[in-house]
């Protein structure tokens, strides 16, 4: 849906890569291929493709549209990644996989489809299963009329949508992407979803915004930082960290500290950003290590 999003792409690729399902799917993996290349949320026309979906045009979301009235589905999925800022509420530890089942308005009365929640509940078992030690969270479920989930919640289509995120050591999502494609085998194989199912999705803890990559501690200070991917005009794409500066330390929720030599911290506050590979190239031993987990 979203150009900087790629993991629900490479996962997909992976889904098909295991062979025939079981069942008929209909994979859109590319519904903004303009905002793919140039890596950023909007296609290049500036439009937010999932906030189209009760007007006419641009013609990517026509097209997605006329897919999903195509057939009566048992199940959609709308791929989405989320920042490393979210995590599930009192855990340290960021959201590597978010599960939303959309509210819908039908006839004046505003809910959420049992059967949505019975399937978000399933996925996000799934995907726990194998790896039980990752955070698992339940997205903001504000109804956002324009969007494409509750609009297709209200085609009477169950709908989750999927927000996938980064795991300790993985920002680069690689993992998350090949057990979300396991996950949608689980699904494949699953003739229909349990009680069960929505009684867990019910139970993960909501997802909250007030993750912090880094807190760099020294005998003088300390400093905050966050793991930015972004793509600039004239640097181009790049991945790397950003000092952060919250109201109060106790505003935010750290996932790793790190003890430094005051003189190594006040280096690396002589900057705001530092790419991946410059944190890797000069850092002290234990940024070293954190940084191994950036792509560069």
């Amino acid at each position: 849906m979203h150009g900087n999003e790629p993991t629900g792409f490479e996962a997909l690729l992976a889904f098909m890569a295991q062979g025939a399902p079981r069942n008929n799917w209909t994979l859109v993996p590319l519904v903004n291929p303009t905002g793919i290349d140039r890596f950023t949320r909007l296609t290049v026309d500036g439009v937010d493709l999932n906030r189209c979906a009760r007007i006419t045009g641009p013609e990517e979301s026509d097209h997605l549209k006329s897919v999903l009235q195509r057939a009566p589905f048992e199940l959609a999925l709308n791929l989405h990644d989320q920042r490393s800022i979210f995590h599930p509420r009192g855990q340290s530890i960021p959201s590597t996989l978010s599960v939303l089942a959309p509210r819908a308005l039908i006839q004046g009365k505003e809910f959420v489809p049992q059967r949505a929640k019975e399937w978000a509940g399933l996925l996000s078992q799934a995907v726990a299963t194998l790896e039980p030690d990752w955070g698992y969270a339940r997205f903001d479920d504000q109804y956002y009329p324009e969007a494409f989930g509750e609009w297709t919640q209200e085609l009477g289509i169950p709908t989750v949508t999927v927000e996938t995120g980064v795991s300790l050591g993985d920002y680069g999502r690689t993992n998350i992407a090949r057990h979300l494609a396991r996950a949608l085998t689980v699904l494949d194989h699953t003739r229909k979803p349990l009680k069960e199912h929505a009684a867990g999705y019910e139970a993960l803890n909501a997802n909250e915004s007030t993750g912090i990559d880094l807190l760099l501690e020294s005998p003088s200070c300390q400093s905050f930082w966050r793991v930015v991917e972004e793509v600039q005009p004239e640097l181009g794409y790049r991945w790397g960290i950003a000092r952060y500066s919250p109201e109060t330390s106790g505003s935010v929720v750290a996932y790793q500290r790190i003890f430094m030599e005051s003189e190594a911290h006040l280096s690396l506050n002589a900057r705001d950003f530092w790419t991946s590979s410059a944190l890797y190239a000069s850092a002290s031993e234990g940024l070293r290590s954190f940084a191994v987990g950036l792509p560069r």
